[in-house]
């Protein structure tokens, strides 16, 4: 290469196939509802792959197909209607460098709003598919995240433990992308943890144009711009201005960069479904562009990938500048924060999260009954299940920026594998729990979020079953909706009564639209020490004791540990006391007015799917004329039925023996007559001097930091300072001050949250705009159901308490939220004694539990005995004194009944062997936060105890033998 030449990596070709958004994932690929959007991806894969099949000398210029973002719920798809003969031609690209896979999730997953083991569940879903199809050959060397509206910190982390070189990514923040061009920092190493160090460092590129192709420049047939023409005869002939545009873009992107490579994005949204149009002009171009050589040109233009380009820039040698920290908030421009859809469609993202929490019981479950030799793929399809969550996980899906219709086949798809998941769930229990050869009773799955259980509420006795998908003992308070005027008494799975209370349902919930139940309390009881992997019965009958749940005339729950007291005239919260300390504090509902306007100029944005813009400069009161509440009192839980007005109420709660307060609350619908879109949020308002700063977990995991206004990697003007403000909650957010008190909010579902004034934390939990926002999805994001607004139901979990404890307490209790166990109920006419002498009322599958700082993340069939485990440090580095140190985890004799004959650590994705791993090395500035920890590598013969430092994930293949 002659010195100074410029280097153009033109990248071929790519196209971006959305996994639902404007259309569903049918209606793309199949390419229908064309008066939507043109495009139909089954035709796209066709065109590419008889291109190259056509073309076997595009070999030798090196021209490549590059499969980012045929995403595997379509590649899938098309693979099984092919024939041998293709499959054969497909494998031999792929193992000759033709045909390269990046990212090779099962889709390009949100990063904002999708939790980590769903991310960690969806990446490897695809990349042990594509390890399955292809071999070694079709691993992925890149991860490619071009269209995501911001970027987690988290994710980078994720993506280097999987063994990935490089990440791309289009979207920043438009200050950001400004400062990093005139710096010539759009190519940086990310450390992606303060706990791993190296492990967790990713190279990290920004693409110039998005994922756009140079403007003027694209040739798919759904563009406009010209080809290029170059018959010297035709008086259309362009050759050289067409030359001479293309170099001049490329010297100017060139001047954004820091080496004599860059890359050019050829492509976009469902792209080349005639491929030998953008091939034939790339051809043209190439080839015009690299003659001008002869005449001093600098560039050299060639086909390439972004795993080549990658290598390119390594073998620079250079120092590259280092990137702590996130990309969150993304501002496309001054009043465009992409802050919204951290929140909306609150209910599907609720569904998304159960549909994760179900699916870890149901992967246990399975390998639990494969374990016993059941075939479980004649009892139900586990495959629907990742397929639908995997989906989920997409960019316009758990975001909730699809269109209405799209939405609702996401639910259909997410209703489709639970269904599945629910029979697996069966097929565990009759396994489990059946004692010689009966027939367990159907076991029934209920609707607990609105309170509405036929089986509990039209029969007298009946069996709460109740697993537990965590690796450590929990408790968890039950409550179902229950027959009015009837007494219950529940029993332990060794025949001991419990205790037990009614409570009344609250009239907002009574209420909730699409609710067919009439029943009007609930039945509570505490199922303690639920065993590791296991499950117990609990026996409901009728009882003798009354139990009264009359309302109390009083302004004040408390339990042992926790008291809250009520304003009696405002009728909020008006302070908390935890072991003793008393906190006085103010918790709200308000709302924001959302911007209208139509989008034509950036002043003139609207609130909509994507952007939260409110259209004021603070917050207003729920409307209201004066909150009433409502208390009672009883032997188990204490709560506050508040209503504010016909669609904003909550239920203030403390369970006997916990120390945090539980705000169960229902929003909608929210009523838009005015002509006024808004946004509700809940307040928490302290005198903690929190100076600025507030925190905000990454996709459930690490803990970062933020501060009011102000960004660290490049100067901000203020233009939205609230919408500009806010992050994405998965988990948790809290302030604290500097003699470490601390408030922390953790949420069961993905929300925006901010703190917009000292001793301030609020999270937006619910949404309702009359705008769209001009971003593609072309709908305001106006939810209704059952002929009004969409309701929404969902809980908040206040803790107080110290840094130390706060965090204690948080990391447990979010990761018994995220894993609830999963309740299922059989009615029955035996009495407790017949029940327990036909059935076990208590089993597990793990013969002991694991570290109060280490989680189960993964156990899931493979195949041939094999299994996919992982496990994962909970705690961050310093985060507590004792939990935040190092943990040791045997494996040998885990497994009641088995033996661990054979294991190997591999990749985070489960797709390479820790061992083969060999990513590519960078020299980096240095950064001051950089923990280096050592990797350890499995020794398969020795099969010896398992170390996990801080945040770490450790992955293995373990093959199980009964003893």
């Amino acid at each position: 290469m002659p010195c100074g030449e410029r280097r153009i990596h033109q990248r071929s070709p790519h196209t971006h196939d959305d996994a639902g958004w404007l259309k569903t994932v049918d209606q793309y690929y199949y390419g229908a509802r064309s008066q939507i959007q043109e495009a139909g991806v089954q035709y796209i894969i066709d065109s590419v792959v008889d291109e190259l099949k056509d073309h076997p000398d595009r070999r030798l210029v090196k021209k490549f197909l590059h499969l980012s973002t045929w995403k595997w719920p379509f590649f899938t798809r098309w693979w099984q209607e092919q024939t041998e003969t293709t499959k054969a031609l497909v494998r031999t690209l792929v193992n000759e460098g033709r045909l390269e896979f990046i990212n090779g999730g099962w889709c390009m997953n949100d990063e904002a709003t999708a939790h980590y083991v769903d991310i960690i569940d969806q990446m490897s879903f695809g990349l042990i598919t594509l390890n399955d199809t292809f071999g070694e050959c079709g691993r992925p060397r890149i991860s490619w995240q071009i269209d995501p509206f911001g970027h987690s910190r988290e994710q980078a982390s994720l993506f280097a433990q999987m063994g990935y070189d490089g990440l791309f990514f289009g979207r920043l923040d438009h200050e950001d992308k400004k400062e990093r061009m005139a710096k010539k920092t759009m190519e940086m190493v990310w450390s992606g943890s303060d706990s791993l160090g190296t492990q967790a460092s990713l190279f990290t590129a920004v693409n110039y144009n998005l994922y756009q192709p140079p403007p003027g420049f694209c040739f798919d047939i759904y563009c406009n711009d010209e080809p290029i023409i170059d018959d010297p005869r035709s008086k259309d002939y362009n050759v050289e201005k067409r030359v001479t545009d293309f170099l001049n873009y490329c010297q100017e992107q060139a001047n954004a960069y820091a080496t004599d490579s860059i890359l050019l994005t050829m492509g976009s949204d469902f792209h080349y479904q005639d491929a030998n149009v953008w091939f034939k002009n790339m051809d043209k171009l190439i080839k015009y562009a690299n003659e001008r050589q002869a005449t001093g040109s600098r560039f050299n233009l060639f086909y390439s990938t972004p795993s080549c380009y990658t290598k390119a820039l390594n073998d620079h040698a250079k120092t590259w500048p280092s990137k702590t920290g996130d990309f969150f908030p993304y501002g496309s421009d001054a009043h465009a924060y992409w802050t919204g859809y951290f929140t909306s469609r609150p209910a599907s993202k609720y569904m998304i999260r159960q549909g994760s929490n179900l699916m870890q019981s149901c992967k246990q479950m399975d390998a639990a009954l494969v374990r016993q030799g059941v075939a479980t793929n004649q009892v139900g399809e586990l495959f629907t299940m990742k397929d639908a969550m995997g989906i989920m996980q997409h960019h316009d899906a758990v975001t909730g920026t699809e269109k209405q219709h799209v939405a609702e086949d996401y639910a259909l798809l997410l209703h489709k594998g639970v269904v599945e998941c629910q029979k697996i769930q069966t097929a565990y229990y009759e396994k489990e729990l059946v004692i010689g050869n009966q027939v367990l009773p159907k076991v029934s799955y209920c609707q607990l979020n609105v309170s509405q259980c036929d089986p509990t509420e039209k029969n007298n006795r009946f069996v709460v079953n109740i697993y537990n998908s965590m690796a450590r003992s929990v408790d968890k308070y039950v409550r179902v909706p229950v027959a009015s005027g009837t007494i219950f008494q529940v029993h332990d799975p060794q025949g001991n009564v419990v205790a037990s209370q009614t409570v009344p349902i609250a009239e907002y919930v009574k209420s909730l639209p699409g609710r067919v139940s009439s029943a009007t309390v609930e039945l509570v009881f505490l199922a303690s020490q639920l065993p590791p992997l296991g499950s117990k019965s609990y026996y409901v009958q009728p009882g003798t004791s009354k139990d009264e749940h009359e309302p109390q005339n009083k302004f004040a729950i408390s339990n042992e540990k926790v008291s809250v007291e009520i304003d009696d005239v405002r009728g909020l919260i008006k302070s908390v006391t935890v072991n003793g300390k008393t906190t006085e504090l103010k918790q709200e509902f308000l709302w924001y007015p959302s911007k209208s306007g139509d989008n034509s100029v950036a002043d003139k944005r609207a609130s909509g799917a994507y952007i939260f813009r409110p259209d004021s400069d603070g917050a207003f009161a729920i409307p209201s004329s004066g909150i009433t509440t409502t208390t009672y009192s009883g032997e188990l839980v204490e709560e506050v039925h508040q209503i504010y007005n016909p669609w904003v109420a909550q239920t203030i709660r403390l369970y006997k023996g916990q120390e945090h307060v539980e705000l169960d609350w229902v929003v909608g619908p929210i009523p838009v007559e005015d002509g006024t879109g808004k946004e509700i949020i809940n307040r928490v308002t302290t005198s903690i001097a929190s100076s600025g700063m507030f925190y905000t977990d990454a996709n459930g995991r690490q803990t970062l930091e933020r501060r009011f206004n102000i960004r660290d990697s490049y100067p901000y003007t203020v233009t939205e300072p609230i919408a500009a403000n806010y992050y994405p909650v998965n988990s948790h957010a809290y302030i604290k001050d500097a003699v470490g008190n601390q408030v922390t909010m953790l949420v069961d579902r993905p929300q925006g949250g901010s703190s917009l004034h000292n001793g301030e934390l609020e999270l937006m939990v619910h949404r309702r705009c009359l705008y769209d926002d001009a971003f593609g999805v072309g709908e305001a994001l106006n939810e209704t159901a059952y002929g009004d607004g969409l309701v929404v139901r969902g809980t908040h979990f206040l803790i107080l308490g110290d840094k130390t404890n706060s965090m204690k307490m948080a990391r447990s209790l979010s990761h018994e939220l995220y894993k609830q166990p999963q309740i299922s109920f059989i009615p029955t006419s035996l009495s407790f004694s017949e029940w327990s002498a036909l059935y076990k009322t208590q089993q597990q599958s793990l013969s002991r539990t694991l570290p109060v700082n280490v989680n189960l993340l993964t156990l899931e069939t493979l195949n041939q005995g094999k299994y996919l485990m992982r496990l994962e440090h909970i705690y961050d580095v310093g985060e507590d004194s004792i939990l935040s140190q190092p943990a040791t985890v045997s494996i040998e004799g885990l497994f009641p009944g088995f033996t661990v004959t054979s294991s190997e650590e591999t990749m985070l994705g489960g797709n390479q062997f820790k061992k083969d791993s060999n990513r590519l090395v960078w020299n980096v500035a240095s950064t001051s936060n950089r923990n280096e920890n050592g990797q350890q590598i499995w020794d398969e013969r020795a099969i010896p105890a398992v170390q996990l430092k801080p945040m770490e994930i450790r992955t293995f293949i373990i093959t199980l033998v009964r003893i």
